[in-house]
């Protein structure tokens, strides 16, 4: 059944609220100044899609198909300017199940990032925000293709963040910036299925101050920055850290950095008292194509250590893997999901371990609101050859919970391959598979995810598509079984 009328229209106000808080900053700083000049594309969309599945209640047991189709208004704004940059899409679309009638119902999604230099050279916004549809449970309702599952774990998620920075320059010896961040994390029930408990809303301010060598230091470089970071749950913290790098030759670069950090409440230190860290190591260039940065040290009385390592076979394949080890809440992993999120060279925003198109509200992991200690490798391989593109991936991420000590792990391994077929014709596949283990009541999930895709360009912005998408879920918790099937297709046109 769906949500009363008043609650649809607090999350539909909540989104253009969301959305309004991440482009008035960004629309204002554009026309107060000559940053609009530029190429700018505005790309209003509507899709309708036929769609059949063989689950739609998203059940482990009693499956029952139906047929949904789908309407889809969407609008993207993509961009840059002389001191401006944006990514912006916003897609509102309506399920309507043809036998299941009570599924039926509204989604949101926003995904969009910006950046303008509001006053030359010293006063700078970035601007950040997703709405999706997600599961906060570990086995919770999912399906093999977006839309509405109406199980009560669900949450719409909203996830923003402002910062204006303000930078200076002492001559050529030193460079200043201070930062404050407003981050804001809110939950909302979604416009199908029964209402369920709802994490609280959220919201972050953090203040940074930066100062680093400028240009006359080339061979040793160096940067002191100090952070303090509140939130509405007393979950604070404050970092103060001296960081620096000395190119011992062409190729090797020495690095190391100390401080001490505190987070409240965190359960990682048992009187919240200032802890300090260190790390060191070096980054090493062989090449044009190579670079490997390797760090080690101690945080929080154990082992810490970050890594990453880049291999450029050519101008258009790259391999890429990082290692990196964090202390932080489920709403900072959000955040810092949403803020690391970069353009690649089609101009989308991806997540820069994967190179996969972003979701940072996605989670494996079942929401814990506390301090946790994660442990994440990632390793990609993304390319294109011809008229093809791929791309490999494969992760690890531990959580740890303290001080209980219990682990979540999921290891993922994830694959897909488009291709030019014709000209007016592309075709793709993708397959990935998660592994997800609870060690505090020994539960493991096996979850397999495919799908096919073929789309013919019927005439100019305006293309048709036939698309299979498959979903298994495995676990030692038999009602968290899950399989389905769906065919669908769809027609889009841009104006």
């Amino acid at each position: 059944m769906l949500f009363p009328r008043k609650n649809l229209s607090h999350l539909a106000c909540s989104v253009c609220a969301g959305a309004g808080i991440f482009l008035g900053p960004m629309i204002a700083a554009l026309v107060s100044s000559s940053a609009l000049a530029g190429e700018w594309t505005i790309t209003p969309t509507i899709n309708v899609e036929q769609s059949f599945t063989d689950n739609a209640r998203s059940v482990s047991e009693g499956l029952e198909a139906d047929l949904i189709t789908t309407t889809t208004a969407g609008i993207g704004i993509n961009g840059q300017g002389r001191r401006a940059q944006l990514n912006f899409s916003y897609d509102f679309s309506r399920d309507t199940f043809w036998d299941n009638t009570e599924l039926g119902g509204f989604r949101h999604s926003l995904l969009g990032a910006g950046n303008v230099e509001a006053v030359e050279d010293f006063v700078f916004i970035d601007t950040r925000a997703t709405v999706s549809q997600q599961s906060l449970q570990r086995g919770g309702g999912v399906s093999a293709a977006d839309r509405n599952v109406g199980t009560n774990d669900q949450s719409t998620i909203l996830n923003y963040s402002i910062t204006p920075n303000f930078a200076h320059r002492y001559g050529n010896w030193a460079e200043s910036d201070l930062r404050y961040t407003l981050n804001e994390t809110r939950f909302f029930n979604p416009d199908v299925g029964t209402a369920g408990a709802q994490p609280d809303a959220s919201r972050s301010h953090t203040i940074q101050t930066l100062l680093r060598s400028g240009p006359r230091f080339t061979q040793l470089r160096w940067e002191l920055s100090g952070t303090r970071t509140f939130t509405d749950n007393n979950s604070n913290n404050a970092v103060t850290e001296l960081s620096g790098e000395y190119a011992w030759t062409r190729f090797l670069t020495l690095l190391g950095r100390a401080g001490s950090e505190t987070i409240d409440g965190s359960g990682i230190n048992s009187d919240d008292s200032a802890e300090l860290f260190w790390r060191g190591g070096f980054r090493l260039t062989p090449g044009p194509r190579t670079s490997i940065r390797i760090e080690t040290g101690r945080r929080f009385a154990a082992t810490n250590i970050s890594a990453d390592a880049s291999y450029q076979f050519s101008s258009r394949t790259a391999l890429s893997a990082s290692y990196e080890e964090t202390v932080r809440t489920e709403r900072q992993d959000l955040a810092a999901s949403l803020n690391n999120l970069v353009l690649n060279d089609a101009g989308i925003l991806v997540n820069p371990n994967t190179g996969l198109p972003g979701n940072p509200n996605a989670s494996e992991f079942d929401f814990l609101d506390r301090v946790n200690k994660s442990k994440t490798f990632n390793i990609a391989l993304n390319g294109t050859r011809g008229r093809n593109s791929f791309n490999l991936s494969s992760s690890i991420n531990i959580r740890s919970q303290e001080p209980e000590g219990t682990e979540d792990t999921v290891v993922t391994f994830g694959g897909s391959l488009n291709r030019r077929i014709w000209p007016n014709l592309d075709g793709g596949v993708s397959a990935d598979i998660s592994i997800i283990t609870e060690s505090a009541n020994g539960i493991e999930d096996y979850t397999l995810r495919s799908n096919a895709f073929l789309t013919y360009r019927l005439m100019e912005n305006f293309s048709g598509s036939l698309r299979y998408d498959f979903l298994r879920r495995d676990s030692d918790d038999n009602t968290a079984d899950l399989q389905e099937n769906i065919v669908s297709v769809n027609l889009s046109k841009s104006f």
